[in-house]
């Protein structure tokens, strides 16, 4: 996952530096590699029911809302799912957290090979709305404004595990 996004980084990185210069990020992919953390794929709890496929966001954020029984945090950023034994499925994807950091997701089943890097947002209000809601880093102006001018500050909860340390 760390190898993808760095690649992906790599890539925009020159022609992003004249546009950006004095932005926090250059792309989202700089920032979930420099802010980003990891999380432990987990099966979901036998309470909590498996969504409908395409919509991670909203499925997630509805997993949080709906379970506060379980104290779990929407998070966000990239997933990885394994196809085969040579080859990972890298998608910007979310899923909930717990504060264990590990990383339920209702969307995709839990099998061997997963693996989450994303940003938890601690703020309930900044997570998708139920019905129209969309990943917050694929969509400006908030990704725009992050990358401009950084994360607020508490905007991210500390949970899960730094890429690096």
């Amino acid at each position: 996952m760390v190898a993808y996004l760095s690649q992906a980084a790599e890539t925009i990185a020159p022609t992003a530096r004249p546009i950006v210069e004095g932005w926090a990020y250059t792309s989202q992919f700089d920032l979930l590699l420099r802010e980003g953390r990891l999380f432990t794929p987990a099966p979901l709890p036998v309470e909590v029911e498996r969504l409908h496929p395409g919509f991670c966001f909203t499925n997630a954020a509805q997993l949080a809302n709906d379970h506060p029984e379980l104290q779990l945090t929407y998070a966000e950023g990239y997933g990885a799912a394994q196809i085969d034994v040579t080859q990972a499925l890298h998608t910007p994807h979310g899923w909930a957290v717990t504060s264990e950091g590990l990383a339920l997701d209702p969307t995709w089943p839990h099998e061997g090979g997963s693996a989450y890097l994303g940003l938890p947002f601690a703020d309930p209000s900044m997570w998708p709305h139920p019905l129209l809601g969309r990943s917050l880093l694929q969509e400006p102006p908030f990704l725009h404004d992050v990358l401009r001018f950084g994360l607020p500050d508490g905007l991210l909860a500390d949970l899960g595990r730094p890429i690096c340390g």
